[in-house]
């Protein structure tokens, strides 16, 4: 059957000093040939300088490499052509690559397509564009852990103990008169049903920090005006982002600045100082600020001696900081509250660890892999259920075969769909247009 060749910029869009534009499918090949007016086949993995013909006009000189079928990373032929990075140039080819047979490529599609002909599961193919979205150090390990088969040989193996039970239960339907088991298989059955829980409990228990990793945490600094809040923010972050000084409403809007904590991206928000507004541009500082509360992931509430606590009525995750203990030491009854000195730095490394513990930060073993969609989650919850229902059918020493049989297979069933062996149209729409045009 054949495959329609699609193409696209795989580079940004601009000028540059190079541009790379991608073509895969049945005639990838034979439009690169035209491109170039040159018969001769490229070959596999190696690189060839040629010229590059628009309408038989010379335009580029460029390197054309093949990657082809199935050794490409879509399965298919796979031609890559880096010409100088001028945007009139890449439009030029792509255009002429359309005149020749080929489409535009949709976003995500070939990986898309790298999914389909078997090259990757659609757990690599999430991390894909994962990680090529990642903020930090650590989320492009965790992705690119991710890509080599991390989740997936966790899964698989729990996977394997399932169908190890379930032909044992299937065996006893099939050839035993007994549709009940004994009392000493269905302690064994139930000891391997108990185990494989034990790992997908711990598996969808990892979300929070692979949600973190790759999404980031926003943590908003919220209070009375002059409480400390930009002074706080700037001596976490080691660099002045926030203006300071002793007049109340210095901040008048937000200040965004992205950092890493434990690993974990996080932007910091210095929001305008909560107060009864005396003006306009007052006015829409704390709309602001209060927009971005109802967004944080972790509020940071600040107060002082010379400000109570703003009562902020949010559902998200807060936590309390006196500031200016060197003014004047907490002696309120509230409690978990941290104390520090913004300006001297007193209890702020404390703070600092506390909020890395918060977001899933460094305590965490940084070796496991770890869930990082919703997806993923979902379906990991979908196999808890069913092995807690397959356990909980258990009750007695002898116990029939059928529905446990049952629940064992809906929960392989899952697993499939988790690594996306079995799927659905709509779970690949909404895994594929996250992506990039080009990848």
């Amino acid at each position: 059957m054949s495959v329609a060749t699609i193409v696209s910029q795989s580079t940004p869009s601009g000028f540059s000093a190079i541009g790379i534009i991608r073509l895969s499918g049945d005639k990838a090949t034979n439009i690169a040939a035209s491109l170039s007016n040159k018969k001769s086949a490229l070959k596999h993995k190696k690189a060839t300088v040629r010229p590059v013909f628009i309408k038989k006009r010379l335009v580029d000189e460029a390197i054309f490499t093949a990657f082809l079928s199935p050794h490409s990373y879509t399965g298919e032929d796979i031609v890559e052509i880096s010409c100088h990075g001028n945007l009139h140039i890449c439009e030029a080819v792509i255009t002429e690559a359309i005149r020749l047979g080929a489409r535009i490529a949709e976003p995500g599609e070939y990986t898309k397509r790298a999914f389909l002909n078997g090259k990757l599961n659609l757990l690599q193919a999430e991390s894909v564009s994962l990680l090529i979205n990642a903020r930090s150090i650590e989320a492009v390990k965790q992705q690119t852990k991710n890509l080599n088969g991390g989740i997936t040989e966790k899964i698989m193996q729990i996977k394997e103990d399932l169908l190890t039970v379930l032909s044992f239960l299937e065996y006893e339907l099939d050839v035993s008169e007994d549709m009940f088991l004994g009392k000493e298989s269905v302690k064994l059955i139930k000891t391997n049903l108990k185990k494989c829980l034990k790992s997908t409990t711990s598996m969808t228990e990892t979300f929070n920090r692979g949600s973190a990793l790759s999404n980031g945490v926003k943590v908003a600094f919220v209070g009375k005006p002059n409480v400390g809040k930009s002074t706080l923010v700037n001596k976490i972050l080691g660099v002045e982002k926030s203006i300071t000084s002793n007049v109340p409403g210095t901040t008048r809007d937000l200040v965004s600045t992205e950092t890493s904590l434990g690993g974990i991206p996080v932007t910091f928000v210095d929001t305008a100082g909560i107060h009864s507004p005396k003006n306009q541009i007052e006015k829409e500082g704390i709309k602001r600020s209060f927009e971005e509360i109802k967004t944080a992931d972790l509020i940071v509430s600040l107060f002082c001696p010379e400000s109570e606590v703003v009562d902020i009525n949010v559902f998200n995750d807060q936590i309390y900081v006196y500031n200016k203990r060197d003014i004047r030491p907490y002696l309120g009854k509230r409690e978990n509250v941290f104390s520090v000195s913004a300006t001297k730095g007193t209890g702020v490394e404390d703070l600092v660890e506390h909020l890395e513990k918060r977001i899933g930060g460094s305590k965490t073993n940084a070796a496991e892999s770890l869930l990082t969609t919703i997806r993923q989650k979902e379906a990991m919850l979908e196999v808890s259920s069913s092995l807690s229902r397959a356990i909980d059918l258990f009750i007695n020493d002898s116990q029939a075969i059928e529905l446990p049989a049952q629940e064992i297979k809906s929960a392989i069933t899952n697993i499939d769909l988790f690594t996306g062996k079995t799927t659905t149209n709509d779970i690949l729409d909404r895994v594929f247009s996250t992506f990039c045009v080009g990848k």
